[in-house]
């Protein structure tokens, strides 16, 4: 296969600054088709390079053979696109969450098993530089304790569902192992709009993990501080970490002359994301955050809500997503 035939679903904000800029850097992809809500589509398909552009999925599928589909739309549109494309026999990645319930995630990962497709969802903090090399530091064994921190003045409908849903996957990276057992609290009086969450995750691995989702910090923070075999890791996402392994502590800094021009589509792993998903369409390897992986994830963040009194399910009559769709 010498190039990917690609469409995308949405080109909203988050896919400009995220996917697309890694898409259109590779000799090996064809962007050949674009599904887009706007009246007048033009100036994105001439910004990206798209062949084409459709109103709806099913249009796209009907018209053209794709090796692969992008999902970038909110949230509460990732299930059906994702079906669609999977039912086409064609490999999918999604934007996360894979789907607003855990039980839709489940069915969408088992449909692509059903299908022998590849479903990737895009938890990026995995594949960013600070977070790889920190995860690294502990091998298979994991990390015996990890205290994960996603904080940021203001709160939003779901906050911990849509934000620190990106650290609770990556306490189960760090940590290793099934959930054996779950301690959490909310703060605020509207569950749906929480100004906080914190939670104690027991892993069968032996290790334990922390996770911190404040929405009343004074400025936005991302942190993760990893402990075990006698080795310490401190991530301030996404720019640096530190090491400290045999009495010996590295930093690396993700600057500019360190790391090329840094970008956030680099230091947060959206660019290796998206690597990491063409190379498994090619391999037909299971991606490091499959499908399964997606599900897994969310049914822990559904143990952690209801562990602290809070809803798993969306409010009725309410879609709200920070990612806006094109």
């Amino acid at each position: 296969m010498t190039s990917l035939r690609v469409g995308v679903v949405g080109a909203g904000n988050i896919a400009s600054i995220a996917q697309l800029p890694t898409l259109v850097q590779r000799d090996d992809v064809e962007l050949r088709a674009l599904v887009s809500r706007r009246d007048d589509p033009t100036s994105l398909q001439r910004r990206w390079g798209f062949g084409a552009v459709y109103r709806t999925v099913e249009e796209m599928l009907d018209s053209e053979e794709l090796d692969a589909v992008f999902v970038l739309t909110p949230r509460s549109e990732h299930v059906a696109a994702v079906e669609s494309a999977l039912l086409a026999g064609v490999d999918v990645f999604c934007e996360k969450p894979l789907a607003t319930s855990t039980a839709d995630s489940v069915r969408l990962a088992e449909l692509a098993d059903e299908h022998d497709r590849i479903l990737m969802v895009g938890f990026n903090r995995r594949f960013a530089p600070v977070y790889v090399a920190a995860r690294d530091a502990f091998g298979a064994q994991g990390a015996s304790f990890c205290v994960a921190q996603k904080n940021r003045a203001g709160s939003e409908y779901r906050a911990t569902f849509e934000n620190a849903i990106h650290m609770v996957d990556l306490l189960r990276w760090f940590c290793g192992g099934d959930v054996v057992d779950v301690a959490a609290a909310s703060a605020g009086t509207d569950p749906w709009e929480e100004a906080g969450t914190s939670a104690l995750i027991r892993f069968s691995s032996g290790n334990t993990g922390v996770l911190m989702a404040a929405r009343v910090a004074g400025a936005w923070g991302e942190k993760l501080d990893a402990y075990g075999q006698m080795r310490s890791a401190e991530v301030i996402a996404p720019d640096t970490v530190a090491v400290t392994a045999d009495g010996i502590r590295s930093v690396r800094s993700m600057s500019p002359e360190a790391f090329g021009w840094a970008t956030a589509t680099e230091t947060f792993g959206f660019a290796g994301a998206v690597r990491h998903f063409l190379d498994r369409v090619k391999d037909r390897q299971e991606p490091l955050t499959s499908g399964w992986q997606a599900a897994k994830t969310q049914q822990l963040l559904d143990q952690i809500l209801a562990a602290a009194g809070l809803p798993t399910e969306e409010q009725e009559g309410r879609t709200w997503s920070s990612k806006a769709v094109q």
